[in-house]
């Protein structure tokens, strides 16, 4: 059991950085399901419930673009969908308050707005607005982390910045150099 919870905490690194490599929405949505699912999974057997939380709240988001924007999901089951989402965003928000109240530092504020600007990176439908959503989130997640001594996550949000600033700027002038490194191409 110890090597199957360790084995989903470095695939949960690998899919988060998965999902940062694509230049699509559509993939990148793909990728956040295979990063929840295994999160989800990973947060139970370690008895982290905020993570559980956290995770099918992103979920839950990022479902909800999925069905808008490459569906054809009539109107009321993505409204009745948008209504159960609010209701568990309104649960997360009173055990994030909750959870700071209990153990009130800046690095565990700063955790809560880096999950914000995640939450508002996954509701984008622009590639590059998500990918610059990251990149904030990934300097004041990595303070955050710093300030409370977690540096695996503080070395995940250094990737995240370096892959993020490639996105924004490198990318953008030199698609070429992405074809070359990378196995696939997007559609």
């Amino acid at each position: 059991m110890t090597l199957v919870i360790e084995i989903l905490g470095w695939t949960s690194v690998f899919f988060y950085i998965v999902l940062l490599v694509f230049n699509g929405m559509k993939n990148m949505r793909l990728a956040s399901f295979l990063s929840v699912a295994n999160d989800v999974t990973w947060g139970f057997m370690i008895g982290v419930m905020p993570k559980v939380l956290l995770n099918l709240v992103v979920g839950s988001v990022t479902f909800y673009r999925y069905l808008c924007d490459f569906t054809k999901t009539p109107k009321k089951v993505i409204n009745l969908f948008l209504l159960l989402m609010m209701i568990g965003l309104l649960y997360f928000i009173y055990f994030a308050v909750n959870d700071y109240l209990a153990n009130p530092s800046t690095g565990l504020l700063l955790t809560w707005f880096d999950f914000i600007i995640i939450l508002t990176a996954l509701s984008v439908k622009q590639i590059r607005l998500f990918q610059v959503f990251m990149l904030i989130s990934a300097f004041l997640g990595g303070y955050a982390y710093y300030l409370l001594g977690i540096e695996q996550m503080v070395v995940i949000k250094i990737i995240v910045a370096i892959i993020t600033s490639y996105k924004l700027l490198i990318h953008p002038h030199f698609p070429q150099l992405e074809n070359k490194l990378l196995f696939w191409k997007e559609v």
